[in-house]
């Protein structure tokens, strides 16, 4: 036997193999850490499915980076979607992932055919080519909240939140879990995406002044600068947050500013297959990580892979239904035994304790509970 023995057979009727030809639609902190981590575990998953036989060539990555909304524009990203899905032959493209470019793009997927497989965790779109496996979802990320919230014995939350369509579709699934829960909202309080240090101190001294035994944080900016503002006016509630608490690892803020926050984040160091594949990342990188991003990038990539194995005949609606195959695929994302499941009217893959609840205690980023010990009775 020689090493030539497990190449492909030459066939001069069906000659080329031609890569899978698939897009990324980066529409938000590409140029960081946790972001190039999430690509590169992407590719990884790709990879391995390769080496394993699942898919029989490899992928061609065809990239697009911009800033999208709500601080740049979600026109660009539109842009960006509309080259990917009709003039570069793409099968499927990754993103996009923040909800307003999503919501810009949305009328392009069903028109264009094209799978997207987005991280974005809005639930207010829905197509047949939209394929989610969430950072997160606002509705589910809040009642886990505001269920601890009560659990702990805390009566009243004040909020304070983006003026944002994210900050929108979290502060009503807000309303929803309170009233759920029997716990009073004390007040609400909306920012910029992009404060100034004033702005923060004036949304503190009004939630102070409602006397709140906790604060709520829905906010995609430095978080660090929501702590000073809470330092200078001297007001420490119980502090609470969705899956802004992300912005806890390494390369993002870093764990110090979030010292005593409890808030929702989607890894696991005691699940199995988030462990293995970041000792996998590590043997193919060099860099060890550890994060959200690097488990959400590799489920989606092997999600995709599972796809691409099961697409007949190899166009973007082929994939579609290959994608609507993928069942009880086990995830590096959530606890362990969360698992991915889609079909034909099932969009959102993750199933089971696939939220988090993190803190961060004495410099530690740890877990302290799931989305499944938290429900209400």
């Amino acid at each position: 036997m020689t090493a030539d023995s497990d190449k492909p057979l030459a066939n001069p009727r069906r000659p080329t193999i031609v890569p899978w030809r698939i897009g990324m639609l980066w529409d938000w902190a590409h140029a960081t850490q946790p972001m190039i981590d999430c690509a590169d575990a992407v590719a990884l998953a790709l990879e391995q499915a390769q080496a394993a036989g699942q898919i029989d060539r490899p992928v061609e990555w065809v990239v697009r980076k911009v800033y999208g909304g709500p601080n740049a524009a979600t026109l660009d990203v539109l842009e960006a979607f509309r080259d990917l899905v009709y003039d570069q032959k793409v099968l499927a493209v990754i993103g996009p992932q923040l909800p307003d470019d999503m919501a810009a793009c949305a009328a392009d997927f069903d028109k264009a055919g094209v799978p997207v497989l987005s991280m974005g965790g809005t639930l207010s779109l829905s197509s047949p080519y939209l394929f989610q496996l969430p950072n997160g979802s606002y509705v589910d990320e809040i009642r886990m909240i505001v269920n601890h919230a009560k659990a702990a014995g805390h009566k009243s939350i004040a909020v304070i939140r983006d003026l944002s369509m994210m900050g929108e579709e979290y502060l009503a699934t807000f309303n929803l879990a309170m009233r759920e829960a029997g716990l009073r909202i004390a007040g609400t309080y909306g920012i910029n995406s992009l404060p100034s240090m004033n702005e923060l101190r004036d949304a503190v001294r009004a939630m102070e002044a409602t006397r709140a035994d906790a604060l709520m944080s829905i906010s995609v900016s430095i978080h660090r600068h929501l702590v000073a503002a809470m330092e200078d006016v001297g007001w420490n509630p119980a502090k609470l947050m969705v899956c802004n608490f992300v912005a806890a690892i390494p390369d993002f803020d870093g764990p110090d500013a979030f010292e005593g926050w409890v808030g929702v984040d989607q890894f696991d160091e005691s699940n199995p297959v988030f462990a293995r594949m970041v000792d996998d990342f590590e043997a193919r990188y060099g860099r060890r990580g550890g994060h959200t991003y690097m488990a959400i990038g590799y489920d989606i990539g092997r999600t995709l892979a599972r796809g691409l194995s099961m697409m007949a005949p190899s166009t973007p609606d082929g994939l579609r239904a290959g994608l609507e195959k993928v069942r009880l695929l086990p995830a590096a994302a959530g606890g362990p035994g969360t698992l991915i499941s889609f079909a034909k009217n099932q969009r959102r893959g993750y199933n089971g304790n696939y939220l988090l609840r993190r803190t961060v205690r004495d410099g530690v980023n740890m877990v302290v509970g799931g989305l499944l010990d938290c429900a209400l009775p």
